[in-house]
C-alpha cells in the first residue's frame, strides 16, 4: 500500500522539461534562387561516379563531399555561432562547438575525470590511455594517435606550407598558425599608430 502511495505522490511532483533551443546562421554569397519553396529531390538510383578536387586532386563519392572539401582551399566559413560569432566551414562542427556554450559534456573516459562533446574526440582521447599509435611516418618511423597529425607532420618532411601570410608572404602549415603569426603584425601596426610612426 505505501508503495501505491510514494508512486501516486511522485506522479503528481512537477517535471522540469530542458529545452536547449540553437538558432543556425548559414551565410552565404549565392544569390536566391526564388521566393518559391524548394522541391523535395529523389534519391538518384544510378551509382554516382568520384568527383576530384581541382586543387588538390582529391576524390569525393559525392558533390556535396567535394563542396564540403573546397572550403578548406577557399576559406569559405559559412556558419556562424550566434552566441560568440566563431565560424565553420560544416554544420555538424557548428553544432558541436554549441554544446561549448551550453558546458555539455556527454562523453566520459573511464580511466580520467576527462569529458569530452563528441564521441570521436573521447576515442582519441582514449589513445593516450592504451599508448596506441596506430599512424606511422614512411620517412622517419614516428608515430601518432591521429591521422591528421600524421598527415601534418608528413607535410613538414615535403616542405608543404599551404598557408601565406598577406603582410610578409611567410607560409605556414596551418591556417592556426598563420593566423597566429598575423596577430604579431597587428600588434606592430598598433604600436606604429601610437608612437605616430
Amino acid at each position: 500500500m505505501e508503495a501505491v502511495e510514494s508512486s501516486v505522490a511522485l506522479a503528481s511532483q512537477p517535471v522540469e522539461e530542458i529545452v536547449i533551443k540553437c538558432e543556425v546562421i548559414e551565410i552565404s554569397d549565392e544569390e536566391p534562387d526564388s521566393e518559391e519553396p524548394k522541391k523535395k529531390r529523389r534519391k538518384r538510383t544510378t551509382q554516382k561516379s568520384p568527383q576530384s578536387c581541382e586543387e588538390c586532386g582529391k576524390t569525393f563519392q559525392t558533390g556535396y563531399e567535394l563542396k564540403k572539401h573546397k572550403r578548406t582551399h577557399s576559406g569559405v566559413r559559412p556558419y556562424m555561432c550566434t552566441d560568440c560569432g566563431k565560424t565553420y566551414t560544416q554544420l555538424g562542427h557548428l553544432s558541436i562547438h554549441v554544446l561549448s556554450h551550453k558546458g555539455i559534456k556527454n562523453f566520459n573516459c573511464n580511466e580520467c575525470s576527462s569529458s569530452f562533446y563528441r564521441k570521436a574526440d573521447l576515442d582519441r582521447h582514449q589513445k593516450i590511455h592504451t599508448g596506441e599509435k596506430p599512424h606511422q611516418c614512411e620517412i622517419c618511423s614516428k608515430s601518432f594517435t591521429q591521422k591528421n597529425n600524421l598527415v601534418m607532420h608528413f607535410k613538414m618532411h615535403i616542405g608543404d606550407r599551404p598557408h601565406q601570410c598577406e603582410v610578409c608572404n611567410k607560409r605556414f602549415l596551418t591556417r592556426s598558425k598563420m593566423m597566429l603569426h598575423s596577430k604579431k603584425h597587428e600588434k606592430d601596426r598598433k604600436k606604429k599608430e601610437i608612437l605616430g610612426v
